[in-house]
């Protein structure tokens, strides 16, 4: 591989992942079957998933060449067909490459074939006058046979079946959540952010949403940093006591670095406050504000980048619920509008 290649795709590597999922497949074997329904299970679990139904060209599209980049993982279906196409076989050498320098899943499905089929067509890529591209295909054909997969024959078991075994690994296997909450509970934990992680989770959105066992003091825990960093989507929900917890002023400290820097989702969510005692940090927060300047001192940078991350909520546009509006209908509107945020992405 060369060196413009490597470093190429070691940038791509600092950078967050576009992709959970990229489908290489070749559309006129499988793409109105299998791999069509592959691709709706993974998208109902809110899985973002690369699929191209007509990707046979050349050469192959930047913009293929970047998702494949930009990907967690590639499940390369491998057809009777499969290696007919240069296109396919230029997608497999890259996936093959990001595997080994990204550290990316690969996962080989063998559709109605075996490895001693796919050797066949590592050796029908001899028709082509030898050159390094060639070579390559075969390298990549080689090393595809090699990795743990699944063989699926039609004759032997249901498609929906099989693919529920791929889309629940897929599940365990990438390292993120939808959504992060974020929230005091001692104010919401049993009524409405309870409920509001139920009604996300029923829609097939990953989740979370700490357990008061992970609180080991007013440290964070990098159990909660990590699962910041890897969400798309925080939803903090303000109430009267949030600010009073150096727990929850961490997260959001937390939350407000990852907008910036990943382009973090941020919606806070009012309840049964008002926005601006919240960033002007009035009434319970001025107190709360104040509480922790007794006891971290009045200079601590601590308390100043607690203050700093709760006036960065004047700047974002919120939910707000009072003492006398149903709640379910403020969480329903807030997961109707993660659908379809996620359904833009």
């Amino acid at each position: 591989m060369s060196s413009e290649r490597v470093n190429s795709m070691n940038e791509v590597r600092t950078r967050t992942r576009r992709y959970d999922v990229f489908l290489s497949f070749l559309g006129e074997d499988t793409c109105s079957t299998f791999t069509g329904n592959l691709y709706n299970a993974l998208r109902q679990k809110r899985i973002k998933t690369f699929f191209l139904p007509e990707n046979d060209g050349e050469p192959i599209l930047s913009s293929v060449l970047k998702a494949i980049q930009e990907s967690r993982i590639s499940i390369v279906v491998i057809s009777k067909n499969y290696a007919s196409s240069m296109w396919h076989l230029d997608e497999l050498v890259n996936i093959m490459d990001c595997m080994r320098v990204n550290n990316q899943l690969v996962w080989p499905v063998f559709y109605d074939v075996n490895a001693l089929h796919v050797w066949f067509q590592r050796d029908s890529v001899k028709r082509y006058p030898e050159s390094e591209r060639v070579r390559r295909w075969r390298e990549a054909l080689l090393e595809i046979i090699n990795l743990t997969g699944w063989s699926y024959r039609r004759t032997d078991e249901y498609e929906y079946i099989f693919i529920q075994k791929i889309v629940k690994l897929a599940v365990q296997s990438l390292p993120r959540f939808d959504v992060f909450l974020s929230f005091s509970g001692e104010d919401a934990r049993y009524s409405f952010t309870g409920f509001l992680y139920q009604a996300l989770c029923r829609e097939g959105f990953k989740t979370f949403m700490d357990d008061e066992g992970l609180k080991g003091g007013n440290q964070i825990s990098k159990t909660l940093l990590e699962a910041i960093e890897k969400s798309r989507l925080s939803i903090v929900v303000f109430s009267e006591n949030y600010g009073y917890s150096p727990w929850c002023l961490d997260e959001l400290v937390k939350i407000v670095e990852c907008m910036k820097t990943n382009n973090q989702l941020v919606w806070p969510i009012f309840y049964k406050i008002s926005q601006s005692d919240v960033s002007n940090q009035t009434k319970s927060y001025g107190h709360a504000m104040l509480a922790h300047e007794n006891s971290f001192g009045k200079d601590s940078e601590k308390v100043q980048k607690w203050k700093s991350a709760l006036s960065e909520m004047a700047f974002l546009q919120g939910e707000h619920i009072t003492e006398n509006e149903y709640e379910y209908k403020l969480i329903k509107k807030i997961v109707e509008k993660a659908i379809a945020v996620q359904n833009h992405m």
